[in-house]
């Protein structure tokens, strides 16, 4: 604490001495260079706003009063005001419905035709991707089929085999039974 205090007393010692002093006296005149004021550029010359000025009155005026050019074969056409009457608006509003309607006409057979087009393509797509599948699908199936068949003569076989094994077995216990009491199949023993 007594540091901040000592620090506060230094800086208002510090304060207390400072003094005003005068401005140095210096050749203000030699600080501008007349070259520098010379060489503008030309967006740096003083008729550029007021050329700015005049272009902005004249744009403002053109459309207060109304301004119409006319480009003809003969050469230009300048009207203030309004100079068309009502029939001849009437006919310029009626000639550019007229225009707007043929060429909505064009845009809408052309945008039908597009999408006509976009639709043969999409379902030719659709019907080339169902052909793949159904494709795929056959193939997998008769696969499928083919592999059940397989197993199916298989387990026949086998079925097949046990049966007939089976059978070979009695023939065989038959034979050795006859074997056994002397070879006649036919033969009975009496007692």
């Amino acid at each position: 604490m007594s540091e901040s205090r000592d620090f506060e007393k230094w800086l208002q010692a510090t304060a207390d001495a400072t003094q005003a002093e005068p401005v140095p006296h210096w050749p203000r005149e030699a600080t501008f260079r007349e070259s520098t004021v010379r060489q503008r550029r030309w967006w740096q010359q003083s008729w550029l706003p007021v050329a700015s000025f005049a272009c902005s009155a004249l744009a403002v005026m053109a459309v207060v009063t109304q301004l119409q050019v006319q480009v003809t074969e003969q050469g230009f056409n300048v009207h203030f005001g309004g100079s068309l009457t009502e029939q001849q608006l009437q006919q310029a509003v009626a000639a550019q419905i007229a225009n707007y309607g043929a060429e909505q006409k064009v845009e809408l057979a052309d945008y039908a035709a597009n999408l006509r087009k976009d639709f043969r393509e999409d379902i030719a797509a659709a019907n080339q991707q169902l052909v793949s599948y159904v494709l795929a699908t056959n193939r997998t199936e008769r696969q499928e089929d083919m592999e059940d068949l397989i197993r199916y003569v298989n387990a026949q076989r086998e079925d097949d085999q046990v049966y007939f094994e089976h059978q070979l077995s009695q023939v065989t216990g038959q034979l050795i039974e006859q074997t056994d009491l002397g070879g006649y199949p036919n033969y009975e023993t009496k007692e």
